[in-house]
């Protein structure tokens, strides 16, 4: 599934503010949360100040199956790795632990591997598609066997780059 194949319709209902926000902490050396509006993420912004390319918008990432939403730039996609995806028993929430090492002067090191992110993604089910769409993104600390997943993943990395 890609953003550019979602409907005119899904879009306009995604970018309206009071129906769909995102409670979000960017991680690493960010000092509080806020939430944002998905416009942001969906769609460029007309402002020549604010120059961005397709690139920094977000696209959907199937995990496991499961076709979902993320606010994170599709620059970041090759380095985001699944820790562990928990559906709830209904399938309407996903939980979802993962770690973007786009970012590659803080994972220089398997050991850097702690630093993670919890996304919590609603199912969208209107005008005839059906995907996950986060409502909470936050840095989070991996620890126990998500910490140790995240370890090997990234050195598996770490020595592909070198």
């Amino acid at each position: 599934m890609k953003l550019a194949d979602l409907p005119q319709q899904v879009l306009n209902d995604l970018c309206q503010e009071q129906q769909w926000r995102l409670d979000i902490d960017p991680g690493f050396d960010s000092k509080h949360e806020f939430w944002m509006a998905w416009h942001h993420f969906l769609q460029l912004p007309e402002e020549p100040n604010f120059p961005q390319c397709e690139e920094s918008l977000a696209d959907f990432l199937t995990l496991e199956g499961y076709n979902l939403l993320l606010p994170v730039p599709r620059s970041h996609h090759s380095s985001i790795d699944m820790i562990r995806l928990i559906p709830s028993a209904d399938q309407q929430t996903l939980t979802v632990f993962l770690q973007d090492s786009y970012h590659r002067d803080w994972f220089t090191q398997p050991t850097d591997a702690r630093y993670g992110f919890l996304a919590i993604a609603d199912r969208y089910q209107k005008f005839g598609c059906d995907f996950y769409l986060a409502s909470y993104y936050h840095f989070s600390y991996l620890v126990g066997k998500d910490y140790e997943k995240a370890v090997q993943i990234l050195a598996q990395k770490l020595a592909a780059s070198q």
